[in-house]
């Protein structure tokens, strides 16, 4: 092989690592936003049939579901959040406060004081 040839494939190699790694989402980020795309009115169907579900969508609720239950435990023996969940609640609304205090109201039932000390500034 060419030296220019190895030249190429390790950039190349570099490159999609990057690419691949700038690109992810946390897992809680893409929990949080499925549970908001769920809350929004859906379109109406012309049929009356159900959309069918992957098995993806089961899973993706199944460890959503896992992650909200950690955070509740994580609530229930500190009395508030998680610094990384509230950064991830930050990031999904783009630093807009209210738009955080009211998401975990609306979401986390009973924690309306703990909302109410949220600063996005602070995580």
């Amino acid at each position: 092989m060419k030296t220019s040839m190895i030249i190429f494939f390790v950039t190349f190699i570099a490159v999609l690592f990057v690419a691949s790694v700038a690109g992810k989402i946390s897992h809680e980020e893409a929990c949080i936003r499925r549970n908001i795309a769920r809350s929004q009115p859906q379109p109406p169907r012309s049929s009356s049939a159900k959309p069918k579900r992957s098995k993806f969508d089961y899973l993706a609720d199944q460890f959503c579901n896992d992650t909200s239950r950690a955070i509740m435990f994580y609530v229930r023996m500190n009395r508030k959040f998680p610094s990384h969940y509230i950064k991830t609640l930050c990031k999904v609304f783009l630093n807009d406060q209210k738009k955080v205090k009211e998401y975990i109201v609306t979401r986390w039932i009973g924690s309306s004081k703990l909302a109410s000390g949220l600063t996005c500034v602070s995580h």
